[in-house]
């Protein structure tokens, strides 16, 4: 059963603070206004799974106290989503530890490992790499983890796909534009915890923007809401009073918790 899920980043590609940039949003104290990259991990009575290892993967897990990872679920190959891929070879110095099974659509299958070579291909080489079992999502479109069994789903994202995942009543949906009617009737008061993408309030061309993912929430019908991916357009405080009941931004560091 899912007990819990951390947010350990709720940022877009840039990351907030943005390098270089001199808005009130970069330039913002607050806490809840600065974002690593878009990650969760979900934790289960038997599992600790990661959605997507960021660059600041290492950051994120020392955050979270996260000492045991079962596997990690890979949304596409963006670099924002996936290059703290070798940060993942530190688990193998936890005593017992198995190999982590990374699952990955099978369309980026091979270009993952072109990006990551040294982790597939035997070498010379005598330092540590990742141990992982890197698996293609099967084509039922189901996952099973220990005790949590996961519907996949693709989703259009510019020119490329990105997954979304749903276990019982909750969903991880990132990186998309579009939402198939299909899909919203399917899910439709089946999803009471949703954490979704909406990169900032104005139309983006290959990314969900806020009002557009307020919509799906709203057609679902869910309980609980919270908006992840921000861009430094989004400031939490000055923006929080724009959202309707029952959706939030979300943050670093956020816990959502399942009874």
């Amino acid at each position: 059963m899912l007990r819990k899920v951390t947010v350990l980043g709720c940022g877009t590609s840039t990351g907030v603070p943005v390098i270089a940039c001199q808005c009130s949003v970069c330039r913002s104290p607050e806490a809840r206004n600065k974002r690593l990259r878009s990650s969760v991990l979900l934790t289960s009575d038997q599992a600790n799974i990661v959605i997507d290892t960021t660059p600041e993967f290492r950051l994120q897990m020392l955050s979270a106290q996260a000492t045991e990872l079962t596997a990690v679920f890979y949304t596409h190959i963006h670099a924002d989503h996936c290059h703290g891929f070798d940060d993942l070879r530190m688990f193998a110095f936890v005593d017992n530890h198995q190999p982590i099974v990374c699952y990955i659509d099978r369309c980026y299958l091979d270009e993952f490992k072109a990006k990551f070579p040294y982790a597939f291909k035997k070498t010379d080489y005598t330092g540590t790499v990742p141990e992982i079992t890197l698996l293609p999502i099967p084509d039922d479109n189901s996952l099973q983890v220990a005790d949590l069994e996961f519907e996949t789903v693709q989703l259009a994202h510019g020119g490329v796909s990105s997954t979304a995942f749903r276990t019982g009543s909750f969903a991880y949906v990132t990186d998309f534009k579009g939402f198939p009617p299909e899909l919203l009737s399917r899910w439709r008061k089946k999803i009471s915890t949703l954490i979704i993408s909406g990169v900032h309030f104005r139309d983006h061309k290959s990314h969900s923007s806020i009002p557009e993912s307020l919509a799906i929430a709203t057609e679902l019908a869910v309980e609980r809401c919270y908006l992840t991916h921000l861009s430094h357009e989004v400031d939490y405080y000055r923006d929080v009073g724009r959202l309707p009941a029952g959706i939030e931004f979300a943050y670093d560091g956020l816990v959502v918790e399942f009874t």
